[in-house]
């Protein structure tokens, strides 16, 4: 169909309509495209700089969580 056609974000499965997708790493296919929101909020949740599926390394800045007071 031609809805399986259309790149979408392998993460929140969202097409490019609000955001574009990026192809930041060594995957292809319905896998190789994410939002970049998407891929920072993965990266910072999952503490990690790596695909979890190729383990292409992300150039990741970390920047310290506020403190809250």
């Amino acid at each position: 169909s031609p809805f399986n056609d259309r790149p979408m974000c392998r993460i929140c499965h969202e097409g490019s309509s609000q955001e574009d997708l990026l192809s930041p790493c060594e995957c292809t296919g319905t896998l190789g495209t994410i939002h970049r929101s998407c891929l920072e909020h993965w990266l910072s949740s999952s503490n990690t700089s790596y695909c979890e599926l190729c383990h292409f390394k992300f150039a990741v800045e970390r920047k310290p969580k506020p403190w809250v007071e």
